[in-house]
């Protein structure tokens, strides 16, 4: 049996997964497959389209023992580096929201049936208590590790509610966050401060449009069928 994350990091990672990866999809159109250069003192992100800013080292993953390093523990760097000091406030929310993952300097991620995947799910729920607009990685050490930055730049737009994409994104949420399918869809209908109601065999929500979202469930609390339709017209 392989290794999960904390049922702490479940949780966070359930309520925001599905916006975290909308912002992610988003992120990864906008800057796009351009080879791009980062300046860590700087906190930039460089490439021929422009230069981003505020980004910050999260940490890096190691392809050779599969852990996660976090920036503040990294020997090169430190909690005081210009691209570290930023991400203190995920240690810090980690604390007190007990998330093992979040505090500990090199989670060990070996246990996990795609370790490198696992990296990306981290770096990414990371991300999101930071408030950015996504995360960027690249190959270090000749391929035998990956080094993620969070990039906070405000020229970068953020998502929106995308009717035609839910059912995609909640479904893809929670096949990463699968321990509490219910907190998947909350977690991202208060992210656009959606009104819904909860009951027994179901979530029914509003679209900003006025159209309405139905997310079904089973007698074991698993998600059906996801339905979200126009507003119907007068």
């Amino acid at each position: 049996m392989s290794a999960d994350f904390s049922p702490e990091l479940q949780a966070y990672g359930g309520w925001i997964a599905a916006a975290a990866i909308q912002q992610q999809d988003l992120f990864n159109d906008v800057v796009g497959p351009d080879s791009l250069e980062a300046d860590l003192d700087a906190r930039t992100l460089s490439s021929e389209r422009g230069v981003l800013g505020g980004i910050s080292l999260l940490g890096s993953f190691s392809e050779l023992d599969r852990t996660w390093l976090w920036g503040w523990a990294n020997p090169g760097f430190g909690p005081d580096a210009p691209a570290v000091a930023p991400t203190l406030a995920i240690r810090e929310f980690g604390e007190r929201h007990g998330i093992a993952e979040f505090t500990t300097d090199s989670p060990d991620l070996g246990g996990f049936e795609q370790p490198a995947q696992a990296a990306i799910t981290l770096a990414i729920a990371a991300g999101s208590v930071l408030g950015g607009r996504g995360v960027w990685s690249t190959a270090i050490n000749e391929g035998r590790g990956h080094v993620y930055l969070h990039v906070a730049d405000e020229q970068l737009p953020l998502a929106g509610f995308d009717a035609i994409a839910t059912p995609r994104l909640l479904m893809t949420a929670i096949s990463v966050f699968p321990a509490d399918h219910r907190q998947v869809v909350r977690g991202y209908l208060q992210h656009f401060g959606l009104r819904y109601d909860e009951g027994p065999d179901a979530i029914r929500g509003t679209a900003p449009d006025g159209g309405p979202i139905v997310v079904e469930f089973d007698d074991l609390g698993r998600v059906g069928n996801i339905s979200v339709q126009p507003r119907p017209q007068s």
